[in-house]
């Protein structure tokens, strides 16, 4: 994978030497049987991408933006004891946070800097009062067990708001046949299983461009958000609400929609009794090159005016994300208006449950990949434009982090995987778990490589060998997954 990724990076490079001794008339000519390749209708377009696209784009997604909530001082506090009593392990809690740095190599005056980042939004411990400050190391230090040393250290915590953005550039072929591809392959197989596309008005929104969309009759009611739509006709089952994580859009879930549908329409009664389906798209992190990912506020204004549209503002629906999609859903289950309507929720890979204790922005900012996994990972997640631009200045934990307590009333199911490589699996099973006594357990199935628990509010559907995603990749762990999903539709 590592020679892989190495080889693709370097199309860039050797298509700018080209078109250099193009210029100087130097570049080598190259026939087959006599005809001549002409090298230069590929690595000047490569060119002018990385020269007039890719660099002004890194540089406009560089920029710091204000981000975060103002807390009053009595909401701080007690968002602060919210965190520190989730947090098993203070020790790691902390070294994660500071890139992996032993315990005694992070001081007081770290510490102070990461936490006026964390519960004031500064980039300086300079700017907060230095008696709170004292009074929340104190706090960890207790928690810790251990008195941490004076003054600065050599390690920078993580703070992927003001941190710089590790952008890498992919070539213009690879949006073009990849990402392009990719997405054509999509259209196919979603229109195959009856759902159909709302693009949004502007066809140049994003690129690679969407061709297929001058197929659609309708577009989508939001200025930057596109969204599939299958009709929801059933009378006493929930349609689902699904917004997806960071990749290749929804086109890693189309098998999971398939047998979704497959599944439901056996309790059909009928042409007219069929469980709907609303699939939110977020272009800035489906590996294109559009707009930023939308603010908080903005995000769910875009959202409510969908749901608006296809009269989803009067149902009840089962809400499910996946990784990134699991933030999202957090501010859907906070907004007053989307709240209420919000049946069952299912969270796969629930990141956002997970956010404030650091594995999150470790994988995707200062984690250095080893296995063929985590190499992937790397370059074409974390370091992916729009991507790397919402795991880095849309990182405010404080709005992404869903609480154990904002679950509570509601049914819901959490879908773990115990090689995930991007949040630590075991620790979130514990995590959540730990608010449930033996007593409330109704039922635990165990099966090969996993295991459903469930008690009258939640199910946890744990798969011991999966990575991050890996979910909605095989057929057997997948149809558990959906099975857990229909489940809620029926209620």
């Amino acid at each position: 994978m590592r020679v892989g990724v190495l080889l693709f990076r370097s199309i860039t490079p050797l298509c700018i030497i080209h078109c250099i001794l193009y210029v100087a008339g130097l570049a080598p000519i190259f026939t087959i049987w006599g005809i001549t390749i002409p090298f230069e209708l590929i690595t000047f377009p490569e060119t002018l991408f990385y020269l007039l696209v890719y660099l002004p784009r890194r540089y406009v997604l560089q920029q710091l933006e204000p981000t975060g909530t103002n807390f009053s001082d009595e909401e701080r506090r007690d968002l602060f004891d919210t965190c520190w009593n989730s947090v098993p392990d203070m020790e790691h809690y902390i070294r994660t946070w500071f890139r992996g740095a032993e315990i005694d190599e992070v001081r007081r005056g770290d510490l102070k800097e990461w936490l006026a980042w964390g519960f004031w939004n500064e980039s300086s411990a300079s700017k907060v009062s230095d008696d709170v400050l004292d009074e929340f190391v104190a706090i960890t230090e207790r928690k810790l067990g251990r008195q941490l040393k004076e003054g600065r250290g050599l390690h920078q915590p993580i703070r992927p708001t003001i941190d710089t953005i590790n952008i890498q550039h992919r070539p213009l072929t690879y949006y073009v046949f990849g990402v392009g591809g990719m997405d054509t392959l999509m259209f196919i197989n979603m229109w195959r299983c009856g759902i159909q596309h709302y693009p949004v008005s502007r066809y140049f929104r994003s690129f690679p461009y969407r061709p297929l969309t001058t197929l659609c009759t309708h577009y989508s009611p939001a200025p930057d958000i596109s969204c599939w739509y299958r009709p929801h006709t059933s009378k006493d089952r929930l349609p689902l609400l699904f917004i997806h994580g960071i990749g290749v859009g929804l086109g890693s879930y189309t098998e999971f929609f398939a047998d979704l549908i497959k599944l439901s329409d056996k309790d059909n009664l009928g042409a007219n009794d069929q469980v709907g389906i609303l699939a939110i798209e977020i272009m800035p992190i489906s590996f294109r090159i559009t707009s930023q990912t939308l603010q908080r506020d903005e995000m769910v204004r875009q959202i409510r005016q969908i749901l608006h549209y296809h009269g989803w503002d009067k149902l009840q629906f089962v809400l499910a994300g996946h990784s990134y999609g699991t933030i999202i859903a957090t501010y859907l289950l906070r907004d007053p208006d989307i709240s209420p309507k919000i049946g069952p929720v299912v969270l796969a890979d629930p990141i956002a449950v997970w956010v404030h204790m650091g594995d999150i922005a470790y994988s995707f900012t200062a984690k250095v990949p080893k296995t063929a996994s985590e190499i992937q990972l790397h370059y074409f997640a974390c370091t992916d434009m729009g991507a790397a631009h919402a795991v880095t200045r849309r990182f405010v934990w404080t709005e992404n982090v869903l609480w154990k307590s904002e679950l509570k009333g509601r049914q819901f199911g959490l879908v773990l995987g115990g090689r995930d490589i991007i949040m630590n699996g075991r620790r979130c099973r514990d995590y959540i778990l730990e608010d449930f006594s033996d007593t409330e357990i109704r039922s635990h199935d165990v099966f090969e490589g996993g295991d459903l628990v469930r008690t009258d509010q939640m199910e946890l559907l744990w798969f011991q060998d999966l990575n991050h995603a890996e979910a909605f990749v095989f057929r057997e762990e997948r149809q558990r997954l959906v099975d857990m999903v229909y489940r809620y539709c029926r209620r």
